[in-house]
């Protein structure tokens, strides 16, 4: 992950936030929970027979109401579908463009280069974060990932697990999510792990947020605000993270950078570089 600068470009994000649409009167809440992304969802929290509705109802929000959040994206619906269509024509009638736009139901690169294009033109540049949620999207996952405008993607594994006909337990999904972080390697991208679904079993979501972050997800979704406490702690380094990162890099830079021993272990450059991240991210999140 690209060292945090600014959270309103997806560095330094923990937790993103599912909002439905719908329950918009709940922003404050959503707001409160301190959730680094707000995600006004579009898409499957919304009924069929309610899309029109709560497509006005997002509109008038972003442009006329109140919000507090440095970073608010927008699910919207499948952009090849007429639903997807119409939520990207209210996009482009706002007074200015949307934090972010989270792509669901993707399965090769060119619909996401298309709308990438469609967005410059219309001079709505924005973040794309990809949802990558569909067999034929992990399989393309590397060319979705590396589209102009991608800064982040959301590993989709309820809906992959629905398509697969598999449950979405972490020792099921554990390959599908290596081979998304795989596809990602090197892309510098915030790497979005999906929500867990259990609200009562906060054991299962702390387990859960350590696994992802121990394969290299830079964050968890959540779908509700009690949930982004517990998730935002574990993807904050810990004192003692921050205290041996110091070290390593002291150590490092003493020994000319050198490859040098420490506490075990060889200290070289992508080491140190995964030391000076995790300190940049601490002192971000002191501020």
């Amino acid at each position: 992950m690209a060292e945090p600068n600014n959270i309103a470009n997806l560095t330094a994000v923990r937790s993103l936030l599912f909002v439905p649409a719908g329950k918009l009167d709940k922003w404050e809440k959503a707001e409160a929970s301190g959730a680094d992304v707000l995600c006004i969802d579009l898409e499957d929290s919304v009924p069929q027979n309610e899309k029109t509705e709560a497509r006005s109802l997002v509109f008038t929000f972003l442009e006329h109401g109140t919000q507090n959040h440095p970073l608010v994206v927008l699910r919207i619906n499948s952009v090849d579908s007429e639903l997807g269509k119409s939520d990207l024509e209210m996009i482009r009638e706002l007074s200015k463009p949307v934090g972010g736009l989270v792509i669901p139901k993707l399965t090769e690169a060119g619909l996401l280069e298309r709308l990438s294009k469609q967005l410059i033109m219309f001079d709505r540049k924005t973040q794309l974060i990809p949802l990558i949620e569909t067999a034929l999207a992990l399989e393309n996952c590397r060319a979705i990932l590396s589209t102009n405008l991608v800064t982040g993607t959301i590993f989709g594994g309820y809906d992959l697990a629905m398509e697969l006909g598999c449950t979405k337990e972490w020792d099921v999904l554990s390959a599908y999510r290596s081979g998304f972080i795989r596809s990602a390697g090197g892309l510098n991208l915030s790497l979005i792990d999906m929500p867990w679904f259990g609200l009562d079993d906060e054991a299962g979501l702390q387990t859960e947020t350590a696994n992802a972050k121990r394969f290299g997800f830079t964050a968890k979704a959540a779908i509700h605000p009690k949930q982004v406490t517990s998730i935002n702690s574990t993807f904050t380094p810990t004192p003692k993270e921050v205290e041996d990162a110091a070290e390593m890099v002291r150590v490092f830079d003493e020994a000319g950078g050198h490859a040098v021993a420490w506490r075990g272990t060889v200290l070289e450059p992508p080491v140190i570089n995964q030391a000076k991240r995790v300190l940049a991210l601490a002192k971000y999140y002191q501020q």
